[in-house]
């Protein structure tokens, strides 16, 4: 028989897999026991996932080629001075 409780290392790799949906029903509720009890996991599964609710919402820039190019040879230009 596996291990029900698990370390905060642990929890933090699933908790991490739970937000892409990458668990077992298992894996599910050894994390939210884990949760239950640890102050520390619940803060960081929940910085977690402001964290990327943040980086999903924003805005990406598409640059062109010439665009691209033009940042590279400036940073080609910067660096050899």
């Amino acid at each position: 028989m596996s291990r029900i409780f698990i370390s905060c290392d642990e929890a933090s790799i699933l908790s991490t897999r739970d937000q892409y949906n990458d668990l077992s029903p298992k894996e599910k509720f050894r994390i939210k026991l884990h949760h239950g009890h640890c102050l520390g996991c619940r803060s960081f599964d929940k910085k977690s996932r402001l964290f990327s609710r943040t980086i999903n919402s924003l805005g990406w820039v598409k640059l062109s080629k010439s665009q691209k190019n033009s940042i590279k040879k400036k940073l080609k230009d910067a660096m050899n001075k």
